[in-house]
């Protein structure tokens, strides 16, 4: 009979942070142009009939698509990098902090893949308060009170950071809350004064999506670096059992 080896296997795998986030800048600005592309047309009705399958591909404004799938899996990406920083941090005086991040970004990762916050978008409400149209996308009113709550919070935890992880972190977060909620308001005063169907519009939307993308980057780059000083190595271990 022939005997199985109860080894353990080594699979060791090699995270440069800064190759990452050379990778990952490539990719944002692949799928921007596609997006650019896929934009001209949308603008232009759709010109020959593959255009509408490559728009559908590759829109920045799409869902279950390339850029809503990768957008979804960096931010689950981030999740893991804070899960693997929680893990070492469980007798840290954040350690709360760290764990009620990766938790935030998982649920981000699912947003983005299904759109959670559109639940939010009520036309009704938009309508019988009169709403500025920077508030056309109705879910950036608590996005905003959560936002505002959030960095109430983590001040201290920010603070407590080195300096180079703090100031990643910050401008990592400017210019993903720039891209998600700064201009979403923007492109709801864009849609209602130029309309829907429009080039001044549409660069709202790549310009979004753009600093959503980019700000995830410079966040992944700056987790991989602290991680780095935390600790050389991590240990992953998966065990396989017939039962």
């Amino acid at each position: 009979m022939q005997q199985v080896s109860n080894h353990s296997v080594e699979l060791p795998i090699h995270l440069s942070a800064k190759t990452i986030a050379r990778r990952l800048s490539v990719i944002v600005i692949c799928l921007t142009l596609a997006g650019v592309l896929s934009g001209y047309f949308w603008l232009s009705k759709f010109p020959f009939p593959a255009s509408k399958w490559f728009y559908d591909l590759f829109s920045l404004n799409g869902e279950l698509n390339i850029p809503a799938w990768y957008s979804s899996f960096s931010l689950l990406f981030c999740s893991a990098l804070l899960k693997a920083i929680t893990a070492i941090k469980t007798k840290d005086r954040y350690f709360v902090y760290w764990k009620t991040l990766y938790l935030i970004f998982f649920y981000l990762s699912l947003d983005e893949a299904f759109s959670f916050h559109e639940i939010l978008i009520i036309p009704s409400l938009r309508e019988s308060l009169h709403l500025n149209p920077i508030f056309y996308e109705t879910w950036v009113i608590p996005g905003v009170i959560l936002v505002g709550v959030f960095a109430f919070k983590y001040l201290k935890f920010l603070l407590h950071l080195p300096y180079n992880t703090r100031y990643l972190f910050l401008i990592a977060a400017v210019v993903y809350v720039g891209g998600a909620l700064g201009m979403e308001m923007v492109g709801g005063l864009l849609r209602v004064d130029f309309g829907r169907r429009s080039l001044i519009a549409l660069t709202g939307i790549i310009v979004e999506e753009f600093l959503e993308m980019v700000g995830i980057v410079i966040f992944i780059y700056a987790l991989l670096a602290y991680l780095s000083s935390l600790r050389e190595s991590i240990q992953l271990k998966i065990y396989i059992s017939q039962k």
